[in-house]
């Protein structure tokens, strides 16, 4: 399994507790796929930027796949245009927005006119309330666009991405944090729950399907508010980190002080965009390094 240091502290060096035997076969299939030859490098870069209250992910694994999880609000777009421009990304391999609000989309009008995107994925649903929805649907069909859901699995370089959530052909008046796509990303043994914002009802829902949802980190959903990150889905995840994508004094007074007391009492690292900035995993041989400075 994977192992993690943080640059902040040097030599800490945490690794994860054997899986139970009856999980057996999945470490041998975990082992084959990390010592199976990689499409590109055997590095991937993941960055959650700073992009204040909102949500983007940057994948980058050089000379394989460059993808975007979410886009950042409006107002910092650039921001997301400017750190894939100073990595010297032009084209994205995807983008995937994990539902229809602003502060996930919105970044995308700053971006698209200036990096090439190949495809667009987003869980299909509309959100007819909010300003620049219209605008964002005709962006994303002037795209390659595909819509995501749960039985869908997207190769991109050596880094694969499973859909796990929603299911197919939801009800569009769904609330749209109930509907958010949910994924588990993967690269070699390393294992990434990333949960845009899946919280609420839909959160339950995602807990009644018997997934294996053991990870190295979770991307807490919601910018971890009150209705994000039970105990019940941390203990099936058993995460050694916790990321939070948030802004500091916000609206929704997220992350909710229940939430980060669970997230220290089951002794899991928790690093905030609001108080760390862009949040950087360096993932290679099943090990990976966390320097939230980057």
């Amino acid at each position: 399994m994977a192992t993690f240091r943080t640059e902040s502290a040097p030599g800490r060096l945490l690794r994860r507790p054997a899986r139970a035997a009856g999980a057996l076969l999945l470490l041998l299939v975990a082992a084959m796929i990390a010592s199976t030859p990689l499409h590109g490098s055997d590095e991937l870069h993941i960055r959650l930027l700073d992009v204040g209250q909102g949500d983007a992910m940057i994948l980058h694994q050089p000379g394989g796949c460059t993808a975007l999880i979410d886009a950042g609000p409006l107002i910092t777009g650039h921001l997301v245009t400017g750190r894939l421009t100073e990595m010297g990304v032009d084209t994205l391999d995807l983008v995937i927005i994990t539902h229809p609000h602003l502060d996930h989309f919105g970044g995308l009008f700053d971006l698209l006119p200036r990096i090439k995107t190949k495809r667009l994925y987003d869980n299909g649903l509309a959100n007819n309330k909010w300003e620049y929805f219209d605008d964002y649907r005709a962006l994303r069909h002037a795209q390659p666009y595909e819509v995501a859901a749960r039985g869908n699995e997207i190769q991109c370089g050596a880094v694969q991405i499973e859909v796990l959530y929603p299911y197919p052909n939801q009800n569009p008046e769904d609330n749209l944090n109930s509907t958010s796509l949910a994924m588990m990303i993967r690269f070699g043994a390393f294992r990434l729950l990333h949960m845009g914002d899946l919280a609420g009802d839909g959160a339950a829902e995602f807990l009644r399907i018997p997934f294996d949802l053991e990870a190295d980190v979770i991307k807490i959903a919601h910018h971890g508010a009150a209705d994000a990150a039970s105990r019940e889905l941390l203990e099936r995840v058993s995460p050694d980190l916790a990321l939070i994508s948030t802004a500091a004094d916000n609206r929704i007074g997220s992350p909710d002080s229940a939430v980060l007391a669970r997230l220290e009492g089951m002794d899991i690292t928790v690093l905030r965009t609001d108080q760390s900035g862009d949040i950087t995993l360096h993932v290679r041989h099943g090990s990976y390094a966390v320097n939230p400075e980057q």
